[in-house]
């Protein structure tokens, strides 16, 4: 790997710090950025300290792939070294470590539906390798966790990168539908908050959000509480200056446990819901009035994100809503 002078910062900082030396022309952009003991480290043309890094790779997976299969697919995703094809892909007769390699990965997956249970788990099947844990980096956060056990939404990027850029500076947030951390890490890492307690029920989703607390750095301001928390919310009443409520297609079933964990002047509850593309005005209007009953203080809305399109007309929303007195 060849060398080149480093620039290092903060993991919390690290997204200002690219967009800056980027911006300054100070960037090498033919290598890539890395982990550095608990830093992170941009490649540069002038700095002190010299390190080794990788090299960004821009040739055509799709050229790549074709000099290997007769009929290469067109679509894939990659979570860490692990490239994942899309759900009925035929692999049979594939050189399963060369298209691996191909694709810059390790391991190769087929995806299959997400259990539609309480649980959500993973179905993927691992076809080549030996495991399913993956790192994924996103948004300078590190995710660590087992793809064929439990599911990871690349399409909620842009919802994972706005929760890590709210100001939550020192404060006390409940993630009621936890999983691996998909929110809770945004919060910790970049939103810097002060202590993050986090319900969920799913044991393999408990293990792989220990492992990215860790990898984070943020263990010790994240409490978990294990189990179903219809159970659990209720423990956490009124300490929260924001409730995340990150279930689809309905997080309804805990709207009014999440009311009783804001602290008595009120706080912000960020409300995903699976809602027709027609009929999201008036979901909006009547949630809100929901939350303004149900709390008994004023209820408004601050920002309705549109995520994604969960299948044909069905949008995938977060509704913000400030609670006060």
């Amino acid at each position: 790997m060849p060398n080149s002078p480093a620039h290092l910062c903060s993991r919390e900082e690290a997204m200002e710090v690219f967009a800056k030396l980027k911006l300054d022309g100070k960037l090498n952009p033919d290598l890539k950025p890395m982990p550095y003991e608990q830093f992170i480290a941009f490649p540069v043309w002038e700095a002190e300290l010299i390190l080794e890094f990788e090299t960004v790779v821009r040739s055509d997976p799709h050229i790549r792939l074709g000099s290997i299969l007769d009929d290469p697919p067109k679509k894939w995703e990659i979570l860490g070294d692990l490239v994942i094809f899309p759900e009925g892909t035929d692999v049979t007769g594939w050189p399963l470590a060369e298209v691996a390699e191909a694709l810059g990965c390790k391991r190769v997956a087929i995806q299959a539906e997400i259990d539609s249970g309480q649980m959500r788990k993973s179905r993927m099947e691992l076809v080549h390798g030996e495991d399913g844990w993956v790192i994924h980096r996103e948004n300078f956060i590190d995710y660590e966790f087992d793809a064929t056990k439990v599911m990871f939404s690349s399409g909620n990027v842009t919802e994972r990168r706005r929760m890590g850029e709210i100001d939550c500076k020192d404060e006390i947030i409940v993630d009621a539908f936890a999983g691996i951390g998909y929110y809770t890490l945004p919060f910790l890492v970049r939103g810097k908050a002060g202590h993050v307690h986090v319900c969920e029920m799913n044991p393999d989703s408990i293990a792989a959000l220990e492992k990215g607390l860790a990898r984070n750095g943020v263990t010790n301001r994240c409490t978990i509480h294990p189990g179903d928390n219809r159970q659990t919310l209720p423990k956490l009443r009124g300490i929260a200056d924001r409730v995340n409520l990150g279930l689809i297609p309905s997080s309804m079933s805990a709207w009014a446990s999440a009311i009783r964990c804001l602290k008595p002047s009120g706080g912000m509850i960020h409300v995903h819901m699976n809602v027709h593309e027609d009929e999201i005005e008036d979901w909006c209007e009547k949630t809100v009035e929901w939350f303004a009953t149900g709390s008994g203080k004023h209820a408004t809305a601050t920002h309705l994100e549109k995520v994604k399109w969960y299948c044909p007309h069905i949008r995938h929303v977060v509704l913000d809503i400030k609670i006060s007195n």
